[in-house]
């Protein structure tokens, strides 16, 4: 004798069948938390993008006597080559007292000179403020 089992019509998941959709119901919220999260940029502080800014108002002027090379190559009309020379002629020389010293770097002249003027200093800008204690 054959027993023909019908589908019950009230189908209730087993307890192991809840479990798994929990956690994969909770794993679903979790990534969709993290998604939105990532898109959002929600825990970054709130920024302002300023599309009137030219390169004019940005004013930084870099230490010709501790700048690397590196640096030097963003000043104006100033390639690798002659950065690399001003830092040799620093290294060789000592610091640079003023900015027309940088006229005995071959292949520095008067134009570079007067086009990295307004870029450069000499030295720091800070204040070295000494305590003394008076007894």
């Amino acid at each position: 004798m054959q027993i023909s089992q019908k589908p019950s019509s009230n189908f209730s998941p087993t307890r192991k069948q809840l479990i798994v959709i929990f956690f994969l119901c909770t794993t679903l919220f979790i990534g969709i938390i993290i998604k939105i999260g990532m898109d959002y940029h929600w825990w970054l502080p709130e920024t302002e993008i300023v599309s009137c800014l030219s390169p004019e108002d940005i004013k930084v002027k870099l230490d010709i006597n501790s700048a690397p090379w590196y640096e030097l190559v963003l000043l104006p009309k100033l390639g690798e080559s002659k950065a690399k020379e001003i830092v040799a002629y620093r290294e060789k020389y000592g610091n640079f007292k003023s900015i027309d010293e940088l006229s005995n770097i071959r292949g520095i002249g008067g134009s570079i000179i007067e086009s990295i003027r307004n870029h450069v200093k000499f030295g720091s800008d800070t204040v070295n403020v000494s305590l003394n204690k008076q007894e």
